[in-house]
Parts: structure tokens; C-alpha cells; sequence
């Protein structure tokens, strides 16, 4: 869960409380529903999944539960598996309506919305909220928060945080049996949907990549497979049946779901299957499939080091191998994992699991979504997007010191020093010759860091949110993370 004021350091303890106290509002909230007219939508506003504006005499009648996000946050991530479920359990009962409130200037963009629809197949009405109206008129203070209304646009709850869906649905169930009891339920009119259409490309949302001597590996994570290419571009195998879910075995008939970081080993690709919350390797001999890490479940708080198969997981979004060692950027839990590739042990090496920039001894440090790792001399660079930064492990003493970032509201595009440099919702790393480049995502940009001299600089500007990239010698190897038009668009390769 993130806050949406200024930058205070709660850790889980303090988190769970204040979801506890959250969730104690939302049902005094239920049992004394508060009168309202409905949503203020912002008149102007962006909308998807719709041919025209929705308005709230739209909604008259309905039950509507608005789901207040913001376009990277992993927390509002981890909720979209639960609001379609939602969808499918009541069907026309119920509208959800994604109200993008966006902490990021990037955010208020409409490109930026379409790429979250599409990565993550979303098909209910969205609308941003640029200024955030709708955020202020039901009292929204983090990220995500969901307020369910009643047939006549009252709030009849307000949910907090991950991990809602079963409260939700019940208010939803006692809400609806209320509204047929007093015949103010009313779903047979007509409604303004417009599903996006999901592009037929040979990429989708691609979100990851990696580079060895045989393959470019990239994560085709909107179309849940691995492909691996020549250094031409030309496809060699795909790892992976397209179909949503996991499976081991055979490449055509793995399953995955969105898989984003990709780390080489001499004879195996290893996958952050962040959907699934594992760790899958791919033998590149055969292709096969195995999972080597995760349980499954997603899970906060995991302490100590565990067998590798007993574990949950927690969004493992960024991978890199060092000897072995699998280095893990674990996004959910604000950390860095790490997996013993001789013995199938892992845990977390750093983070508290607090979300925050505070640098120190490696327990006591805190990161902000982890999602991007490079490594080298014993250096373990972190790309940390929430707070807009690049941290730094150093493997030796496991200390962590912070290179580019300042806090969790500090961002923008600004070159020179690196101590008052600037990025916008950094995910992804790569080092070559004393050099570090930045997939500077929601600034759409490849940044630099000269290490010798900490200074920071732009190398190319006007990208589609790059999320991953990899050295492809002599050229630096990226991936955009929105639908590529053609293998030409999607893969760039820039002389450094």
C-alpha cells in the first residue's frame, strides 16, 4: 500500500494497523451508509473501455465499486486478480470502474493508461482523474483504495490495501439483496462499453530483457511466454503456449503468467514468473520447463532462508545471476532476494520490507518496489521505481547506499550531479564500462550514469515506457514495455 501524501516510512506493522483501522471504517460505513449523488467524474476526463463518458445518472440504479489506482504500483497490482473475480461473480450486478489517480506526471497520460489496459487485459470503464477530484470527494489517502455505492450513489464501503476481496464481496452481496428488497436495483439499461481490442502482434507488453552469446531472451509478458531471438532478430524457440497459468514441461505447453526479469546461466534462462510468484528455468538444450522457486502464494514478511520450493513469493519482478547466486528484485516486498543455485535455498538479503530510501546495514535498509538489478565488482545495482532511484549492494560488506533518488514524491527528468539528478519510475539496469543505463520508464527515456564521475545524462528520449534492457555489445538492447508494431519498433538497438 502506498500513501498518497507525503513520504512517511510505515513499516508492515504500522501498514497493518492502519488497514485494520481502514477496514473497521469500511464496515461502520456499511452499517450507516452515507447519502450521496454519485461519482463527480471530471468533465474532459479520459475515459477507456467505453465509446462516451460515463456520468453518475449512468450509474443510477447500479451497484458500483470504483477502484481508485495508480499505473506502476504493485500494491494496485496485486488487487486486479481479485477485482476479476469480482466481475465474474456478479456479472451485470456489479460495474467496476478503475479511476486512475496518478502519482506520476506520466500517469495523466493517456498512453500510459493504454498500456496498463492491455498489459493487464482490462475490460471495465477507467477514467483518470488528473486532478484528482474523485480522490478527493470519497476521502482517499493511498494506493489502492476501493469505495463500493449503492444503487442511489451512496458509499456503502470503503476498503484499503490489498487482500479485500472477501470483505468486499460481502458487502456487495448484503448491498444487493438490499436494493432487490427495496426494488431500487436497476441493470437492464444499457451502458456505453467498449472494450479496448487487444492488438494481434507478434510482442505484447514485452517486459523484460536479456542478452548471452547464442540469444536476445525477452519476457512477452502480455502474451504470458518467453521468446528467444537470434541476435538479428530472428525468433529461434518460444517457451511458452500463450495461455495464462502454470505448467512445467514441454516449451509448447509451459504456462506462465506475465513473466517479466530474465537472467542467462550457461545452459538454462532463468524467468521471473511475477504473475505466478515463482521462478521458473528453461533448459535450453530442450526447452523445457521446471519451476525452481515459490509455492505459489504471494505473501508478505518472509524472514530467514528456506528451501526454495516452500516459500511464497512476493511479485519477483527483476533477475540477475552472479556465479551461483540468482539475485532477485522481490517488488512486492520492497526487497532483495537471493537464490543459492547449488544448494535451492533462498530469502531475502536486503530490505527491511519497508517501503521507503533509507540506505545502511543491508537488514535495516529500506527499498521502493525493486524491480530492475545489474551487477558489477561486487556491486549490485537496484532500480527502485517508487522512489524514483538507483540503489546500490555492495555484496562484500552488504551495505546499501543510494546513487540517484531523493524519496518517494521526488521525481521528474533532470541531468547533471547525480545527488540532485532526477528519474520518473526507473524498472530497469544495465552496466558496461563504468557505466550504468537507466530504462528511465516514465520519462520515457535511456539515462546514463557515468560512475567515475556521478554525473547523470540522457541518451535517447521519446521511447514508449522502457522497462528492461540489456547489453547487446556494441549496442545497448531495450525493450518498451507497450505493444510493439513490429519487431523494428519493439527492439532497439543504440550505439553507445
Amino acid at each position: 500500500m502506498t500513501l498518497g501524501t507525503a513520504p512517511p516510512r510505515f513499516s508492515h506493522r504500522w501498514q497493518t494497523l492502519l488497514v485494520i483501522l481502514a477496514s473497521i471504517l469500511a464496515l461502520t460505513l456499511i452499517a450507516r451508509p452515507a447519502m450521496a449523488d454519485g461519482p463527480n467524474f471530471p468533465t474532459g476526463a479520459p475515459w477507456f473501455n467505453v465509446s462516451q463518458p460515463l456520468t453518475a445518472a449512468d450509474l443510477k440504479g447500479r451497484l458500483v465499486l470504483l477502484d481508485f489506482f495508480t499505473p506502476g504500483c504493485i500494491n494496485c497490482i496485486h488487487t486486479l486478480p481479485g477485482t476479476a473475480r469480482l466481475e465474474r461473480e456478479f456479472g451485470g450486478s456489479l460495474l467496476v470502474i478503475g479511476v486512475n489517480s496518478p502519482k506520476f506526471k506520466a500517469s495523466q497520460g493517456v498512453s500510459a493508461i493504454d498500456g496498463f489496459i492491455r498489459r493487464y487485459n482490462l475490460h471495465h470503464p477507467i477514467v483518470t482523474d488528473k486532478d484528482m477530484r474523485l480522490w478527493r470527494q470519497y476521502g482517499v489517502f493511498a494506493w489502492p483504495t476501493f469505495v463500493l455505492l449503492g444503487t442511489n450513489g451512496e458509499v456503502v464501503g470503503k476498503f484499503i490495501g490489498e487482500g479485500r476481496y472477501g470483505q468486499i464481496r460481502k458487502a456487495a452481496i448484503q448491498t444487493l439483496a438490499k436494493a432487490r428488497h427495496d426494488g431500487t436495483l436497476n441493470t437492464t439499461s444499457v451502458l456505453p462499453l467498449k472494450p479496448m481490442p487487444m492488438p494481434d502482434t507478434p510482442l505484447l507488453q514485452p517486459g523484460k530483457v536479456a542478452v548471452d552469446a547464442r540469444y536476445v531472451a525477452v519476457s512477452d509478458s502480455g502474451h504470458n511466454r518467453v521468446v528467444l531471438f537470434n541476435h538479428q532478430g530472428k525468433t529461434l524457440q518460444v517457451i511458452g503456449s500463450g495461455q495464462l497459468g502454470v505448467a512445467d514441461g514441454e516449451a509448447a505447453r509451459a504456462r506462465f503468467n506475465g513473466p517479466q526479469g530474465l537472467a542467462f546461466d550457461d545452459d538454462a534462462l532463468y524467468v521471473a514468473d511475477t504473475g505466478n510468484q515463482l521462478i521458473r528455468r528453461i533448459d535450453l538444450k530442450t526447452f523445457a520447463v521446471t519451476t525452481v522457486a515459490g509455492d505459489g502464494r504471494q505473501e508478505y514478511g518472509v524472514v530467514g532462508i528456506h528451501q526454495a520450493r516452500a516459500v511464497p513469493l512476493n511479485s519477483p519482478w527483476g533477475l540477475e545471476r552472479v556465479g551461483d547466486e540468482l539475485y532477485i528484485a522481490m517488488a512486492g516486498d520492497h526487497q532483495i532476494w537471493k537464490l543459492d543455485l547449488r544448494t535451492q535455498r533462498i530469502g531475502p538479503v536486503a530490505g527491511s520490507g519497508a517501503e521507503g530510501i533509507a540506505d545502511g546495514p543491508a537488514a535495516q535498509a529500506s527499498f521502493a518496489q525493486s524491480s530492475g538489478l545489474a551487477y558489477h565488482d561486487g556491486q549490485l545495482y537496484v532500480a527502485d521505481p517508487e522512489s524514483s532511484a538507483v540503489r546500490i549492494v555492495d555484496l562484500a560488506d552488504m551495505h546499501v547506499r543510494t546513487l540517484i533518488g531523493r524519496g518517494l514524491f521526488d521525481f521528474g527528468l533532470r541531468n547533471g550531479p547525480a545527488a540532485s539528478a532526477l528519474l520518473q519510475h526507473d524498472q530497469g539496469l544495465a552496466y558496461e564500462d563504468g557505466k550504468l543505463y537507466i530504462t528511465d520508464t516514465f520519462n520515457d527515456a535511456i539515462r546514463t550514469l557515468s560512475l567515475a564521475t556521478q554525473t547523470v545524462s540522457t541518451l535517447t528520449i521519446g521511447l514508449a515506457q522502457p522497462g528492461g534492457l540489456a547489453i547487446l555489445a556494441p549496442t545497448v538492447c531495450l525493450w518498451p514495455i507497450p505493444t510493439p508494431i513490429s519487431w523494428s519498433r519493439s527492439i532497439l538497438k543504440m550505439a553507445k
